[in-house]
């Protein structure tokens, strides 16, 4: 007779937020029992979930004595709590030094010592910056061109020489994100664009010929899942691993969202190109993603716009352009005072 072993007990870090309130849902479903640690700064993707097994905790990474407490018990850590892409970093560098790297010191050191087996770091697939390489796998020099990217990069230098026999370590090099979750942002590339699309006719493309891998959240989220779930990581084992799926052009992925608008609304939508000067580019391969868990993701750019847009269109994302929840930096903006304390706005 075979022993079933347990679901683990996972902590989100950010478990309310955009990817991890779709996380969360999904370790629940598994039967994971889930403690998510989050300020609630940007709203909660979780406030309509009664589940026994899950535990909401109002804190701040940076706070090491609230974070140790969340570790109690806990066997795997998912730590997504970040000062999320470059516009918001820039906005209050101050801000996002202390949460995407001073605190990492307690937020990596203090589950080993408190008895998790396991530790899930959110990098990102930025941390490549600016490569002409047709495919970019994880072997590939780390080229980070803003403070963001070098965080995330640093992050990994930090978790890797934690690793110890009972200690297990990773790092998710995710794509631009896009597609429907419960806490919504509308500030992601994809996203962004489809909300301009639907909303006003118009979308604007900033520079164009930059290249961008992209992911759709559900398809990300079956990869933490995996990464939290599976008894042993094997070679992913102190490792990085890239998560995305399609590799276009910014003016391609503008061209797209386009006419998935149209075709929902009927209506033309133009396509504006202005200057930019951000100039990450790189395409992203995911072949140690298939190769190590047998997962290659399958939903679409055209997928997530036409979620997005059906979810504007349908009243469950309302006034897209407008709610400052649902961008990032309008948000900050307003709440910074509240946000550098960690306190809920």
């Amino acid at each position: 007779m075979t022993n079933t072993p347990r679901p683990p007990f996972v902590l989100v870090t950010g478990g309310a937020g955009y990817i991890g309130s779709v996380l969360t849902r999904r370790l629940l479903a598994s039967g994971s029992r889930v403690r998510v640690l989050d300020t609630r700064v940007f709203g909660d993707g979780l406030a309509d979930v009664h589940d026994a097994r899950l535990e909401n905790v109002l804190g701040d990474i940076r706070d090491a004595d609230r974070y140790r407490d969340a570790l109690d018990g806990v066997d795997v850590v998912v730590h997504l709590a970040a000062v999320a892409n470059d516009p918001s970093f820039d906005l209050d560098p101050e801000l996002g030094t202390s949460v995407n790297h001073e605190c990492l010191e307690h937020v990596m050191r203090l589950p080993r010592e408190t008895g998790a087996r396991r530790f899930v770091y959110a990098s990102s697939a930025s941390v490549y910056g600016i490569s002409e390489a047709p495919e970019v796998d994880e072997s590939h020099p780390l080229v980070p061109v803003t403070d963001y990217n070098r965080y995330k990069a640093k992050g990994e230098e930090r978790l890797f020489p934690l690793t110890t026999d009972g200690f297990e370590t990773v790092a998710v090099r995710a794509a631009t994100v896009c597609g429907v979750s419960p806490r919504q942002r509308l500030d992601l590339t994809v996203n962004l664009l489809t909300a301009q699309a639907v909303a006003k006719g118009e979308v604007t493309v900033f520079g164009g010929r930059q290249y961008r891998p992209n992911i759709h959240v559900e398809d990300l989220v079956s990869v933490y899942a995996r990464l939290v779930l599976d008894e042993r990581l094997g070679p992913l084992n102190a490792a990085p691993l890239n998560v995305g799926h399609e590799n276009l052009p910014v003016a391609a992925i503008a061209d797209r969202v386009a006419g998935c608008a149209e075709a929902l609304t009927g209506a033309p939508v133009a396509v504006t190109t202005t200057r930019s000067d951000d100039l990450r580019s790189y395409r992203l391969t995911s072949r140690r993603l298939t190769e190590t868990l047998g997962i290659t993701p399958r939903r679409t750019v055209d997928d997530a716009c036409r979620e997005v847009a059906a979810a504007i269109l349908d009243g469950r994302i309302p006034n897209p352009l407008t709610d400052e929840r649902l961008h990032n930096v309008r948000w900050m903006k307003r709440h910074q005072g509240r946000l550098s304390a960690g306190r809920p706005a």
